[in-house]
């Protein structure tokens, strides 16, 4: 996986805009926009002070060959934008359903029981879709 690539999602789990994180590591907005695109590479100091930022390795930002392991709902919004698909009630139906699981506003129990309604709803699809075939 890229630089900017690796750059993208390790700014978005951390909640960073990229215009405060360029400024904390010591560098323009066009030049964090150049190491995102791939346009260009930082130097060593700025590739450090962005792996204490990130709170990963120099190594692991500058090697390619070292891939970052994408949570389920990463792996789904890639997939999507890979294919070309745009399914934004999808996504934020994701993004809801991830606020909604973080906070305390509903117990453990009501957590479980929304989870196996999900898991029934899916399963009913899937039963309709076989159906059709």
């Amino acid at each position: 996986m890229k630089l900017g690539e690796k750059l993208e999602y390790l700014l978005a789990r951390k909640g960073l805009n990229k215009a405060d994180f360029a400024n904390t590591v010591g560098v323009t907005n066009r030049a964090l926009y150049y190491y995102i695109s791939g346009e260009r590479l930082p130097r060593k100091k700025v590739l450090k002070q962005m792996a204490e930022e990130l709170g990963v390795e120099e190594e692991f930002l500058a090697n390619d060959k070292i891939e970052l392991e994408l949570t389920s709902d990463e792996k789904f919004i890639k997939t999507l934008l890979e294919s070309g698909k745009t399914n934004a009630g999808a996504v934020k139906f994701l993004e809801e359903s991830k606020g909604l699981f973080a906070g305390n506003s509903i117990s453990n129990e009501d957590k479980e029981f929304l989870i196996n309604c999900l898991n029934e709803i899916y399963l009913d699809s899937r039963k309709k879709d076989d159906k059709i075939k």
